[in-house]
């Protein structure tokens, strides 16, 4: 009855699954998350996790990605950071920066971006940062409509 041996309980363990926006959910404000992370919807804020995030083909993200591993198969407009390896795929569109260990751009990406090898004491200088928040301010004014979000940034 009483033993000292100690019983994993799953709910009280670390996370261990995904969490995911679906298509169709919208958020304005910062996610902080240890586990991994799948965006269908769309996030107006910065979206941080020591583990991988997936941007899928639906998902819009206006505001600063950091995470170990990045895959972009919809839209970031911001700052991507990746201590280990971003991947855009062909449908990825990214307007901003990419800091990453190792990155893969597959044809058909749309990359407007400055690429930079990520280092732990590496920071993106005040003009690249404001620049960045001059074209999240113009996508904010559009209602985070896909067509709007494209118009706004070639403008």
């Amino acid at each position: 009855m009483w033993t000292s041996e100690k019983k994993s309980n799953p709910a009280m363990d670390g996370p261990s699954s995904t969490s995911f926006f679906a298509p169709g959910f919208r958020m304005i404000g910062d996610i902080d998350s240890s586990n991994d992370i799948r965006v269908e919807g769309i996030i107006q804020g910065n979206l941080t996790t020591t583990k991988k995030v997936i941007i899928g083909k639906t998902g819009q993200i206006i505001g600063n990605v950091k995470a170990s591993h990045i895959s972009i198969l919809g839209e970031v407009v911001g700052e991507v950071v990746a201590t280990d390896i971003t991947i855009i795929g062909e449908t990825g569109v990214v307007h901003g920066s990419v800091l990453s260990n190792k990155i893969k751009i597959e044809t058909g990406a749309e990359v407007e971006a400055c690429i930079k090898k990520y280092s732990e004491n590496k920071e993106m200088n005040k003009t690249e940062k404001e620049d960045n928040k001059s074209k999240i301010g113009k996508i904010k004014d559009n209602s985070l409509h896909p067509q709007l979000m494209k118009e706004s940034i070639e403008n």
